[in-house]
């Protein structure tokens, strides 16, 4: 009786190689599939959100993503917006522009971006500008994310 369960055992392991392999190789594949099906994003607390408005300013291109609040359940009291400065050359080494994230026509804080040393300075203008959170280097570019306080 032992060996006839060591031989099934055996079997059914050799059996299921192929199924691990093709798992393994179509990996992803698979992946790409069950996200389409189930409809899954990355949150955008960790891309920024979705890009909103785009600025070309010839040389470079500015891009003011949608305010992030986005909770588990509901919106949360503080959240950021991320600006993102792009380019197929560098870009020049001072950057300076009035961001209006909200697109009510008035420019909510200045940013002063110093892209040699990858620091940046804002200036409020709004009083749901919090504070700037960070400077990032992008593969093209740079940005900056601003905390903000919702306005609900």
């Amino acid at each position: 009786m032992n060996r006839v369960k060591t031989a099934v055992g055996y079997t059914i392991a050799f059996l299921m190689v192929p199924l691990v392999l093709a798992t393994l190789m179509g990996m992803g594949f698979w992946s790409k599939e069950l996200v389409a099906v189930t409809g899954l994003s990355v949150t955008p607390w960790y891309t920024g959100g979705e890009v909103v408005r785009m600025i070309d300013h010839g040389q470079f291109e500015t891009r003011i993503h949608r305010p992030v609040f986005d909770g588990f359940l509901w919106d949360s009291n503080q959240g950021f917006v991320q600006v993102d400065w792009a380019a197929d050359r560098p870009l020049p080494a001072r950057v300076e522009e009035e961001i209006d994230y909200d697109g009510d026509g008035t420019a909510d804080f200045r940013v002063e971006l110093n892209t040699q040393d990858n620091t940046a300075k804002i200036t409020t203008e709004s009083p749901h500008v919090l504070l700037l959170e960070g400077t990032y280097n992008l593969k093209n570019g740079r940005a900056i994310r601003v905390s903000l306080k919702n306005k609900r």
